[in-house]
């Protein structure tokens, strides 16, 4: 998967998990496989158009103590009086997952999207600190525990079959760039 699909998944990921956030005209659908074809998904409530630009992704969630150097992360996190985050979320990717590093703001309310590989984390009384490098700089970002963390790995849409829960969030195509599908589907249904 290249470096481009990998950054809009992690992005738009992050996005809509933020209160349901959508960006204009995405759609976000969650239900069970009825059926599913190389062009068609059908999910018990909806019936989607699959399109040739799309992924599936498989997650799982992870301890926080899994977060080591070099690991590749995308959080959402608030920002503190003194600079610093405090995910609210955070996704780690494997190692060889092409890099989109950012550090922006997602929101007006201080969420900043973070993406970069972690130089250093250390365990602390509110959880393990992160320091982030997101190519243009670092980040200190705190992962208080609770939070929901989830390891993101590459799947195929092999793994779509009837029965199984999935999540997949349809963003239109615009003027300056393609359509894209992003299918999520949680480990744990996949054992079932």
């Amino acid at each position: 998967m290249n470096r481009m699909v990998w950054a809009v998944a992690a992005a738009v990921s992050l996005y809509a998990g933020q209160a349901g956030a959508q960006m204009p005209g995405m759609q976000h659908l969650q239900g069970t496989v009825s059926a599913v074809t190389d062009k068609v998904l059908t999910l018990a409530t909806a019936t989607v158009d699959l399109m040739a630009n799309r992924s599936v992704t498989v997650v799982e969630p992870i301890t926080i103590d899994q977060i080591q150097p070099g690991s590749y992360v995308a959080t959402a996190n608030k920002t503190q009086a003194d600079g610093t985050g405090v995910s609210v979320e955070i996704r780690v990717f494997p190692p060889n997952t092409p890099r989109f590093d950012v550090n922006r703001a997602m929101d007006q309310s201080g969420t900043m999207m973070t993406n970069g590989v972690v130089a250093t984390a250390v365990s602390t009384d509110g959880g393990r600190r992160l320091t982030v490098d997101f190519g243009q700089g670092t980040r200190q970002i705190t992962v208080p525990p609770g939070i929901s963390i989830t390891l993101n790995t590459p799947g195929s849409l092999d793994l779509v079959k009837p029965g199984i829960k999935l999540e997949i969030v349809t963003v239109p195509a615009t003027a300056d760039r393609p359509g894209r599908q992003f299918i999520k589907i949680n480990k744990a249904d996949l054992a079932k």
